[in-house]
């Protein structure tokens, strides 16, 4: 457990997104089938926003093909 919330707390001061709004996002994933595009593209623009980010259709579309060649767990492995 100390492991997740020190996950946490870097990915919460590195993004300033509150710890809540992270374990809320979390949970929320859990529910989610990332498999499905119209889920994968309501959780990133979930993510900008809960980032303050805007993102275009160009670069959403970007990050669904990223997600579903599942280049993004290398990417998330790497940062930890």
């Amino acid at each position: 457990m100390k492991d997740k919330d020190l996950l946490v707390e870097r990915v919460s001061k590195k993004t300033n997104v509150k710890k809540e709004d992270i374990f809320k996002l979390a949970n929320d994933l859990q529910k989610k089938d990332l498999n499905n595009e119209e889920d994968m593209r309501s959780f990133i623009q979930t993510v900008a926003k809960m980032t303050n980010q805007t993102l275009d259709r160009r670069k959403i579309d970007k990050l669904v093909k990223i997600m579903k060649n599942k280049d993004i767990l290398n990417d998330v492995e790497k940062m930890i």
